[in-house]
């Protein structure tokens, strides 16, 4: 598996008819689960190591569409949501050069906000996963029903707890009823990462923080379940990584993690002074760190 090196900042209807149909509107819908991410601008949001172009978010493009049945060049035309998909970019990434089309829904980050120049298989909609607790309207009925498949990338951790299964169950409500056109793949994929077991260079009270937000996989497959998905399983993928420690610093007092969000800029500030002086972390002398990236990816049938 090849080590990631940081790069500073480098018969569905047709998408643009769905688009441009009268009743399309955007839909602006208050969230429950309060985001860090409002107060980052387009540039922070993707100018993360997590998140900016490069060989990490290819190699995880791949796996996405691996996952979920999404070809390049052919198979089946394809509807996409992505729930939480933020600016689109990395929905982009998934669904160029394919027969998939694809919702980016976020209450935060929209259509403008994006890097995309070609929208032509992307669409926007400002809104929260709490939507999905609604029965659907005649407003939202274009892209709250009939998609084929959805992901859920790094955003299940934002729901409350008492939340996750009627937002699982009302996405799964919404699912095309043409369920053989990718039927040897899952209908829907959830990346997270573990509760516990991370290797990122952060200190106790931010792994503390990170835990007690995280759901574990046992219970987001629980509550899966509970909501009607079936054939239930999970993998984690790991990812070496090489950063250096001043960026991975300035990652961290720009809060690109909500977990940061719970401290103080003092706090963090002295945190990034300890990761320094941590002997557990590993880092070498050139300043670079090293470690994995655990995602744990969880896929069902609907």
């Amino acid at each position: 598996m090849p080590r990631v090196a940081f790069v500073a900042p480098t018969r569905i209807p047709c998408i643009s008819k769905l688009m441009s149909s009268p009743t399309r509107k955007i839909v602006r819908h208050t969230t429950t689960t309060q985001s860090h991410y409002e107060a980052h601008s387009t540039d922070s949001y993707e100018g993360a190591f997590f998140y900016e172009p490069g060989a990490y978010t290819e190699y995880l493009q791949q796996l996405v569409r691996e996952r979920l049945g999404i070809k390049v060049h052919s198979g089946k035309p394809l509807r996409l949501l992505d729930v939480g998909g933020g600016t689109g970019n990395f929905t982009h990434m998934i669904v160029r050069d394919t027969k998939t089309t694809a919702i980016v829904v976020d209450p935060f980050l929209a259509q403008h906000d994006s890097l995309v120049k070609d929208q032509s298989q992307l669409g926007f909609v400002t809104s929260s996963a709490e939507i999905f607790m609604e029965m659907p309207t005649q407003e939202n009925k274009w892209w709250r029903t009939g998609y084929h498949k959805v992901l859920l990338k790094e955003v299940v951790h934002h729901f409350t707890e008492g939340d996750r299964v009627p937002i699982f169950r009302g996405i799964r409500h919404g699912f095309s009823s043409a369920t053989d056109i990718s039927s040897n793949t899952p209908a829907i994929l959830l990346i997270t990462r573990p509760q516990r077991d991370i290797d990122y260079p952060l200190w106790d009270a931010a792994r503390e923080v990170w835990a007690e937000n995280q759901p574990s996989v046992e219970q987001l497959a629980r509550e899966m379940r509970e909501a009607g998905f079936h054939d239930i399983r999970y993998t984690t993928e790991s990812y070496p990584c090489t950063i250096p420690l001043s960026k991975w610093q300035e990652m961290v007092r720009n809060r690109f993690w909500s977990t940061f969000s719970n401290f103080t800029d003092e706090q963090l500030d002295d945190a990034c002074k300890s990761i320094e002086k941590d002997g557990n972390n590993r880092l070498d002398d050139q300043g670079l760190l090293h470690f994995e990236d655990r995602l744990i990816f969880i896929s069902a049938d609907h």
